[in-house]
């Protein structure tokens, strides 16, 4: 079994042995870019997990001011999913987290959820890779281990559509496989809590908003990485790491509960219009997921909406991160609003 320190969180992974994600020596186990050619396509894309960026107390501080300036919003939208979700299907489902950003939104979603249906929620979790799709192993354990109940899956945001557009065609996979349809027909649930273009089953809030959950790395938070494919197939793999690396005050915070539940169900803070334009080629918009390429990535710069003082104030520990990585930052630029968006990231010179 693989621990992590969620709270009822039940991975769904091949445990691959123990490394330090920090250790230079283990640098060649992590993908780069070069996994991202063109020419690098299915399992070969996915056969390392992502590199983890090393931090310092400096990001630890802001990451922490962050989550108690968010608490209420965050609370407000997880109470606002959690309506969403229970009110769509028929029994108190099971909870399927995309590794890594379903987590700190699957984990209190499961809590709201609990209340509604006076009874547990499970909550597992386990990989999905684009052009790869969800780890038929790992969801086919989880539904054998949870029989009988309607099945959400749950990621932190949406940006382009991959998840669930990978969602649809790993469906489809399974049923051509002869694999029963667990959907009853209706297709995969995706949960999120921010969905700026619609495309999600439920969201809490289209708009581009900062989630401090993006910034949760998986040594400090999770305590295993990100899942790996085989190609002789089989559950996804992933490599434990050190217990020492963990950092329980971020779990410990994001699960608090808050004693305020601000309510985004009318979008004001955080809101952006519909994309009025369409980015060059190369770029990755929306906050959160500017925050993953920050983490996983190597982003050749970062525009972000705000000038550069409302950005200090709502985005410190992104900016720190920023400074971290060595990516250039730049402020007030009115087509990443035209974009529909908070943050964008040229990938690509």
């Amino acid at each position: 079994m693989i621990t992590t320190p969620w709270p009822n969180l039940l991975p769904y992974a091949t445990p691959a042995g123990e490394i330090d994600p920090y250790d230079p020596s283990n640098t060649p186990l992590f993908r780069g870019e070069e996994a991202f050619a063109p020419e690098i396509t299915g399992w070969r894309r996915w056969s390392k997990p992502s590199p983890e960026p090393r931090l310092d107390e400096t990001f630890e501080g802001l990451l922490l001011d962050s989550i108690a300036r968010e608490k209420a919003a965050v609370a407000g939208m997880v109470e606002t999913l959690a309506d969403k979700v229970a009110s769509s299907v028929p029994s108190a489902p099971l909870l399927v987290a995309i590794l890594r950003a379903g987590v700190p939104v699957g984990a209190p979603l499961a809590r709201s959820l609990r209340r509604r249906f006076g009874e547990s929620v499970p909550l597992v979790a386990l990989s999905l890779f684009d052009g790869l799709g969800w780890d038929a192993a790992g969801l086919e354990a989880a539904l054998r281990d949870h029989p009988g109940r309607p099945v959400v899956f749950v990621d932190g945001w949406t940006s382009g559509g991959g998840v669930a557009r990978e969602l649809r065609r790993s469906h489809e996979r399974w049923l051509s496989s002869g694999h029963p349809d667990f959907t009853h027909g209706e297709g995969p649930r995706l949960a999120v809590l921010l969905d700026p273009r619609g495309l999600a089953g439920y969201s809490a809030l289209q708009a581009d908003r900062f989630v401090p959950s993006s910034l949760f790395t998986a040594p400090e938070t999770l305590g295993f990485s990100r899942g790996f494919a085989a190609a002789n197939g089989g559950m996804f793999r992933v490599y434990r790491f050190p217990d020492r690396l963990l950092r329980p005050s971020y779990v410990e915070a994001w699960m608090a509960e808050s004693g305020e539940v601000e309510n985004l169900e009318a979008p004001t803070v955080g809101a952006t219009p519909a994309p009025e334009a369409v980015p060059p080629a190369g770029w990755r918009l929306h906050v959160n997921e500017v925050v993953r390429a920050l983490i996983n990535r190597n982003p050749r710069e970062v525009l972000l909406r705000d000038d550069e003082a409302n950005a200090a104030a709502t985005l410190a520990p992104v900016l720190h991160l920023c400074r971290l990585r060595d990516v250039p930052v730049s402020y007030g630029h009115e087509e990443v609003a035209a974009w529909g968006a908070v943050a964008a990231a040229r990938m690509k010179d």
